[in-house]
């Protein structure tokens, strides 16, 4: 991520700017994916539950079998409750929907879902157009794992049904962006403390550092960093610094000892123990496993 909080990966490609994502973690290993924000749509669906799902500040609980869709530039956190958690989701742009022509589904729902509409921050079993929509999930799940011969143009026609049934079903959300990116004021005030995070997590970052980022006691900013987020600040650091480190193991050879000092660990033992307590395994192993799978290039079904 940027320092504001921005997921820099792409989604797919410039050309088909779509990918499906699924989480295969260690069983023993909780989801927890950081707080950010990306201009792209998401939608998740929660295979097996309780997640505990952030969006702009405001908690959801999402139970086996509901769907969360992340509206672009919403700043949203997903943090598993049990270990056997597991979810899959579609990360994709607007903009792959235009039209060439300004016709009538450009000009009254395309571009509208850009602007003053938005996808629907939850939708549970007990929506009417639940089963449509899930069948329109698991469509574009299957032609992304299968990839048959032009599932691009296949996966574009799902995506204009989905958005279809939603319409019929009068789900998308009337509003305005009443604050910088869309976000609402609870979720700037975290963001600034996140984006320090994100800054300094190298650094030997303290409750009342962050405190004082905040303007807020310590007490008073670790209630209300919990409350909002449901983890709390030494957890949150913790596991962005694993996150980082991961990512170091992934795309360079760094030695171990080298890893964690670059994401904000001075004591490598303990280190290894915070490593193996969200991934399941020691960072060597991580690597190692992570190069006897195939890349992601190679797969379509990529992991969280």
């Amino acid at each position: 991520m940027k320092s504001d909080l921005e997921e820099k990966c792409v989604h797919g490609s410039p050309l088909f700017p779509f990918q499906y994502f699924h989480s295969r973690k260690d069983p023993s290993v909780k989801i927890f994916v950081p707080c950010h924000w990306h201009t792209n749509i998401e939608i998740v669906f929660v295979e097996k539950g309780p997640l505990r799902i952030v969006t702009d500040g405001i908690s959801r609980t999402g139970q086996t079998g509901d769907i969360f869709f992340f509206n672009s530039e919403q700043l949203h956190q997903i943090n598993g409750t049990k270990v056997d958690n597991s979810l899959y989701s579609f990360v994709f742009s607007l903009s792959m929907l235009n039209f060439q022509e300004n016709d009538y589904v450009q000009n009254t729902l395309i571009e509208p879902l850009c602007r003053e509409r938005f996808f629907p921050p939850q939708l549970s079993p007990q929506a009417p157009c639940y089963a449509d929509v899930c069948r329109e999930l698991n469509e574009l799940r299957c032609l992304s794992i299968s990839r048959p011969a032009a599932y691009q143009l296949i996966i574009k026609a799902e995506l204009y049904r989905l958005l279809a049934i939603l319409e019929q079903h009068d789900q998308f959300i009337p509003g305005v962006r009443q604050f910088s990116r869309g976000h609402s004021q609870t979720a700037l005030r975290l963001k600034k403390v996140l984006q320090y995070i994100a800054e300094h997590y190298k650094e030997n970052i303290s409750l009342n550092q962050a405190a004082a980022v905040m303007h807020m006691t310590p007490k008073y900013f670790s209630n209300y960093f919990s409350s909002n987020l449901h983890i709390n600040f030494v957890q949150y650091l913790n596991c962005y610094r694993i996150e980082q480190a991961s990512i170091l193991l992934q795309t360079t050879d760094l030695p171990v000892m080298e890893v964690a000092f670059e994401s904000g660990y001075e004591n490598f033992s303990y280190f290894i123990r915070r490593f193996k307590e969200f991934q399941g395994c020691t960072p060597s192993d991580y690597r190692k496993n992570l190069n006897q799978t195939e890349t992601t290039e190679d797969k379509p079904d990529s992991v969280l």
